[in-house]
């Protein structure tokens, strides 16, 4: 196992290797994972495919961000990558769970550019293949040895908060799009409880691993708050140019998503321009044409929602400086630095 870089300050280039080292790691707990049963048709290659770590996976397996941040973290404590592993792969495993399904009740047809889990497998081997992974993410919290009772149950409790934040803030999100009106402050609630939350667990299962102490934690919790919403936002703003793997750019319109930049042109625009905008979000994805979509974004963009939007990413990014500063060296210059990758990404 390859060791850490030490004695440097964080930036880009130490992370960007770093986490190559520690992907590397991941990839091979996951490859195990896909291995270490007697094969059910259908079952386990569903779960390989939607962990990408089938042959033609290659970037399929997406950045593996959260179980990195994990290992990072706990190292930054002076855990160890051997005890905070588990959890790592536990996060990984349910955040690809969340994407299986996730696209079955989007309607999603393409993920990190190939045929969705439900479109490549069907839609009954794909809620199964969904559940199968959510089932396996307990096994890793019961099962790792390396971890004493009261960790046990504290990584435990992690993960019910988690799951409990995550599927209302699913809930939330689902019911948004019945409605042809949508606040900030909706959209706030909804991220936090689907982004924030689930940014901020593998950072504390990674302190908790390394033995830190509640001021750390809570530090970390509310940096979740923060990098949650700047996360999600930075993705409404990509989807207006980019396809982000799902097929095609301004694919958050056509499936009638209320995102920030929603919420920002439903507060400013005429009564007019908010029952056309709320018609075309409601529109059947398979019915929205490109000149439906470039309809939505021009409203954007007329209503100078794209530059509010970059501006709350600023505000977002200082505040979760603000999270960071008190945190040990080694750990707010990682944190800084993840930060900063996040809030100027392209893709």
């Amino acid at each position: 196992m390859t060791k850490p870089a030490t004695g440097t300050e964080w930036d880009e280039k130490r992370f960007l290797a770093e986490a190559t080292r520690l992907g590397r790691i991941v990839d091979k707990a996951l490859a195990a994972e896909c291995h270490d049963t007697e094969p059910v048709p259908a079952l386990h290659e569903g779960m390989t495919y939607a962990l990408g770590m089938d042959p033609e996976g290659g970037d399929a397996r997406g950045k593996r961000i959260r179980p990195v941040l994990c290992l990072l973290v706990s190292e930054a404590l002076g855990g160890s990558v051997n005890q905070a592993l588990p959890f790592a792969t536990a996060i990984e495993m349910l955040h690809n769970f969340a994407l299986v399904h996730d696209d079955i009740e989007d309607g999603d047809t393409q993920r990190r550019g190939r045929d969705s889990v439900h479109v490549r497998f069907g839609l009954a081997h794909g809620i199964n293949i969904g559940d199968y992974m959510l089932a396996r993410v307990f096994r890793h919290l019961h099962e790792a040895p390396e971890w004493d009772g009261p960790l046990r149950r504290s990584l435990l409790a992690l993960l019910d908060e988690t799951l409990e934040e995550l599927f209302s803030g699913q809930a939330l999100d689902i019911e948004a799009r019945s409605r042809r009106s949508f606040t900030r402050r909706e959209y706030t609630e909804l991220v936090d409880r689907k982004t924030g939350s689930y940014l901020a667990a593998p950072l504390i299962g990674g302190a908790l691993i390394a033995g830190a102490p509640q001021a750390v934690l809570s530090a970390l919790r509310e940096l979740g708050s923060a990098l949650g919403p700047l996360f999600q936002i930075r993705d409404d703003l990509i989807d207006l140019t980019a396809d982000k793997g799902r097929g095609q750019a301004g694919n958050d319109i056509r499936e009638g998503k209320r995102s920030f930049l929603v919420a920002c042109v439903a507060e400013k625009c005429s009564p007019a321009e908010h029952d056309r905008l709320f018609t075309l979000l409601d529109t059947p994805r398979e019915e929205t044409a490109p000149a439906d979509v470039e309809e939505v974004i021009a409203l954007y963009h007329r209503h100078g929602v794209v530059e509010e939007a970059e501006a709350y990413c600023e505000e977002l990014r200082h505040r979760a400086e603000e999270s960071i500063r008190p945190l040990p060296r080694e750990l707010s210059g990682l944190l800084s630095t993840v930060t900063m990758l996040l809030a100027r990404r392209t893709r």
